[in-house]
């Protein structure tokens, strides 16, 4: 399930995973572990993704090389956790939330993010929602989601639950080199722009039956 901020993935993603009694996957939260990880450490990180280069990313990387983070299973989900701990409240914080566009465009955290996605297939089926998921991490996916709304759709809905993030991020993921935020070809689109969750998810669970039924 993928798609830009406030399309809904998180949670028709979670919606959808109970309704199939499968392990849901917020990719997204490991990338802020790895920020919340390397602000507590006081890893050099530039100020904007324009300062990103092989010398600026190198302290980044030397934190992921060094921290000892486990995929573990809680209440139906897969969470990082560092050192036995999973961060949840600390990784949904302002300082997070800006650090984690920066990292994001780093090459090699990308390449261990999507190692550690594809490794928790171990836990059974899954779905997995975050921006690259039906193209890099598993491009063979039966089912793919690509959800999306109008500009001012998605920032009236940050707006409504206290996000102070704009659509900005997704500019930056778009002209991504490595896992850019665009639609697998296979990809079923949905724009929800004006929908209800209950109306979004209602097709969701119409295209995931039909392709079950065709399977």
């Amino acid at each position: 399930m993928d798609g830009p901020s406030a399309s809904g993935k998180g949670t028709l993603s979670r919606l959808l995973a109970k309704e199939l009694g499968y392990t849901y996957v917020d990719s997204g939260a490991m990338y802020r572990t790895l920020a919340w990880y390397c602000l507590c450490q006081k890893v050099s990180i530039p100020a904007t993704p324009n300062e990103l280069n092989p010398v600026t990313a190198k302290p980044v990387i030397s934190a992921l090389r060094r921290w000892k983070a486990e995929l573990k299973v809680v209440d139906g989900a897969i969470w990082l956790h560092v050192g036995g701990y999973f961060p949840k409240i600390e990784i949904r914080t302002d300082p997070v939330e800006k650090t984690v566009p920066i990292i994001a465009q780093i090459g090699k955290v990308r390449d261990w993010m999507v190692a550690r996605q594809r490794d928790c297939l171990k836990f059974g089926p899954l779905v997995m929602e975050g921006r690259d998921i039906g193209t890099e991490v598993f491009p063979l996916a039966p089912i793919k989601f690509f959800l999306d709304a109008n500009p001012a759709a998605r920032q009236e809905r940050m707006q409504g639950r206290g996000n102070q993030a704009s659509t900005n991020r997704d500019l930056l993921d778009i002209n991504r080199r490595q896992g850019a935020l665009i639609p697998a070809l296979d990809s079923i689109r949905i724009d929800n722009t004006g929908q209800t969750v209950e109306e979004t998810f209602t097709e969701i669970m119409r295209q995931v039956r039909l392709r079950q039924a065709q399977r």
